[in-house]
């Protein structure tokens, strides 16, 4: 098990980009199917520069494409881009960090802090848009 000692803390998440159509009317009362589509990766980012940080970095890419389940012909889609990094304490080393990140629940417990912050804002966007997203999901 890792101590608490050598765990990153988030210092950043940002939306890198947002991009939706939504041409359909916004009225709320048609009945849409929404399909979600997400990448994400995770990764160590190393400083170049002598007594740079460690970083984590989590990278995610969510995109939904809606039908209205009546006409065809209505379509609406959705993508963002999002980062999330987290700062290592300076006594890690890149070799302690690398071994770290190995293991998928670690990887996981990362991933579980930046998506419900990506998700949160995608769905404001599609809300601001005219698109009632309120079953997409929070959590993973």
């Amino acid at each position: 098990m890792e101590r608490v000692e050598k765990r990153p803390k988030l210092v950043s998440f940002r939306a890198l980009a947002f991009h939706g159509e939504n041409k359909g009317p916004a009225n709320g009362a048609e009945a849409w199917t929404i399909q979600l589509t997400q990448n994400i990766e995770v990764g160590l980012a190393v400083p170049t520069a002598a007594g740079g940080t460690l970083q984590a970095v989590v990278k995610m890419t969510l995109i939904a494409e809606a039908a209205n389940d009546g006409k065809q012909d209505k379509k609406a889609s959705f993508n963002a881009e999002y980062e999330a990094k987290f700062d290592y304490p300076a006594a890690v080393t890149e070799a302690e960090a690398m071994a770290l990140m190995e293991p998928e629940p670690y990887q996981y417990v990362l991933v579980a802090q930046a998506f419900p912050l990506a998700m949160t804002h995608f769905r404001r966007e599609m809300q601001s848009m005219g698109f009632d997203a309120r079953q997409l999901p929070l959590g993973i």
